[in-house]
């Protein structure tokens, strides 16, 4: 008797001190929770503030090209919502932003110099993130699924016939997991910002961080999420890198402690189809465009061009069939 209620005495102590903190830490990480604000990102304590000018003349100048709102039904009935530019090409950029952060934070530059060359843009809420709708984010393992619906909406849609798409942190993830599903008749490129792997290596960076006990949770988490989402949390993009056909141009800052530069170059060398890295001494987490964004964009259309010429200035899509 005594020996039972001393196993039922360490069963509660689990639950209490290992168990509920994982599943705390579950709901945490994979639930929908507000965002990064724009107007708190770029304020003079905000983490963007070095780049606040350069970001709000960038989001200014989309707008004065126009955005318009439009959304599509993921595979798992999810109403996805993004912002649409069209500048009358033949060619878009999906523009995929990072786990919990306002699209244009992570975007607003980058999307506005592909629309400066010419390009139409797209930038999606990703699942449980802004407008779209979800209740789960996947760091990338639900996100890849969505991103092939968006490629055929646009090929179904408008007259694009080409397409790049650039993903930043957890958006880079889930392009990387998408890479080898992709159609590479459709999307002739990648662009991977500082992106992981694997969000089993992000979450034990995080708990080991924060000085939790990585060796013990981490196995618990991987179970609820595999019980919850059926997902596997060991998932590597390195695979899907590996089996791709699309040529990948990757960017690292030297000084991310996010996503260490160190992953950014594994990706790049389990990469199997052309490649290019491109590194930035001294930039963070998602700032590696920001540091220098003349010297970033001519080296990511630089790249683009070896692929195909006229990748720096699109045909206009009055000399292409419309293929709505």
């Amino acid at each position: 008797m005594i020996v039972l209620w001393i196993l039922l005495g360490l069963a509660l102590l689990w639950l209490i001190f290992l168990f509920g903190p994982c599943l705390v830490a579950y709901h945490t990480i994979f639930s929908r929770r507000a965002g990064t604000d724009f107007e708190r990102a770029v304020a003079p304590e905000g983490d963007f503030a070095p780049w606040a000018e350069l970001l709000k003349e960038s989001r200014e100048a989309l707008r004065a090209r126009g955005l318009r709102e439009l959304s599509l039904r993921s595979a798992d009935g999810l109403r996805l919502v993004g912002d649409y530019c069209d500048g009358g090409s033949d060619r878009t950029a999906i523009l995929l932003h990072g786990y919990r952060s306002d699209p244009m934070v992570n975007l607003a530059v980058q999307a506005a110099r592909f629309a400066g060359r010419g390009w139409n843009v797209l930038i999606p809420d990703q699942r449980a993130h802004g407008r779209s709708e979800g209740e789960r984010t996947g760091l990338g393992l639900l996100e890849r699924n969505d991103l092939p619906d968006w490629v055929r909406w646009l090929r179904t849609g408008t007259p694009t016939r080409k397409i790049v798409v650039y993903g930043v942190s957890m958006g880079a993830a889930a392009a990387a997991f998408a890479a080898d599903r992709l159609d590479p008749e459709a999307v002739e490129a990648l662009v991977l910002d500082c992106g992981f792997a694997s969000p089993w290596e992000q979450i034990r960076g995080d708990c080991v961080k924060r000085r939790l006990p990585a060796g013990l949770m981490m196995p618990l988490i991987r179970l609820l999420v595999k019980r919850g989402m059926g997902l596997e949390l060991r998932s590597s993009a390195r695979e899907n890198l590996g089996r791709t056909r699309i040529p990948c141009f990757f960017l690292h800052g030297t000084a991310d402690k996010t996503v260490p530069w160190a992953v950014g170059r594994a990706n790049y060398e389990a990469c199997a189809a052309k490649k290019a890295f491109y590194s930035v001494t001294g930039a963070g987490h998602t700032t590696a465009f920001l540091q220098d964004p003349d010297r970033a964009e001519e080296a990511l259309f630089a790249f683009l061009r070896e692929i195909d010429p006229e990748a720096g200035r699109p045909k206009s899509r009055s000399n292409q069939p419309n293929h709505a």
